[in-house]
């Protein structure tokens, strides 16, 4: 057989095999958040100001990829505050209401949203009726190191870049999901104009951290998510 003749249809393959694995890629390119045991705050003194969480102009979202393509939805904020101490953002806390969790997908119908809504409430994942609420406890804001930042991955031009541009502060804090209790870091672009705060951050978290496993063994081939969840922070907050 001629090795000659053959080695295009090999250099083909090769391509079509490695096309194959970046489409089935579907986890959002951003930063990652860095994920440790959960930390003892410094007591934060008397704060300068507070600002309290607008809920209604506030949002915090989730992407989830599996092998086949990504769902996106909400995750409703109860209540929560952002402190300033010596003029600069240094503390805070944020409740989530997880009984309403949602899917938002756009891509799918009414029926599949409500269907995926009621599996991320049921044990399968955050099991809301033992968990209603989820938390984070601010545990310490410091400005951002630029220098620290991964270089901004590659992405595909379809793919949508919602990486945080210069962001200026690195915050850090204690996320509880169903009990469990992790500390958090990534970084955010925060700014304070008159009696407005706005705080935006993108970043991943493996799930598996707080035992949100299901779906994620890759033994399941098509069927599996992945552990990577994109969380997105849009936060305005108004001076008490």
């Amino acid at each position: 057989m001629n090795t000659h003749r053959l080695r295009p249809l090999y250099t083909l393959l090769w391509a079509l095999l490695a096309f194959a694995g970046m489409a089935c890629d579907t986890t959002v390119k951003t930063d990652e958040a860095e994920v440790g045991a959960a930390v003892r705050a410094l007591s934060p003194g008397m704060p300068d100001q507070i600002f309290q969480l607008d809920t209604t102009k506030s949002t915090v979202t989730w992407i989830g990829a599996k092998v086949t393509g990504r769902h996106n939805g909400l995750i409703p904020i109860r209540e929560g505050t952002i402190t300033l101490h010596d003029g600069k953002p240094h503390g805070g806390k944020a409740v989530f209401d997880m009984t309403n969790v949602r899917s938002d997908d756009k891509s799918i119908d009414e029926a599949g949203n409500k269907k995926l809504t009621k599996h991320l409430r049921s044990e399968d994942f955050f099991d809301v009726q033992q968990h209603p609420i989820a938390s984070f406890v601010i545990t310490s804001i410091v400005p951002y190191d630029s220098t620290e930042r991964q270089d901004a991955p590659a992405v595909p031009d379809n793919t949508k870049q919602l990486r945080i541009k210069n962001p200026n502060h690195k915050v850090t804090g204690n996320l509880t999901i169903t009990g469990i209790t992790k500390s958090i870091s990534f970084p955010a672009l925060i700014e304070l104009e008159d009696s407005v705060l706005r705080a935006k951050a993108n970043f991943n978290i493996d799930r598996t951290h707080w035992r949100l496993t299901y779906g994620s063994d890759q033994s399941l081939g098509n069927r599996t998510i992945y552990p990577s969840v994109n969380i997105g922070l849009d936060i305005v907050a108004r001076r008490q």
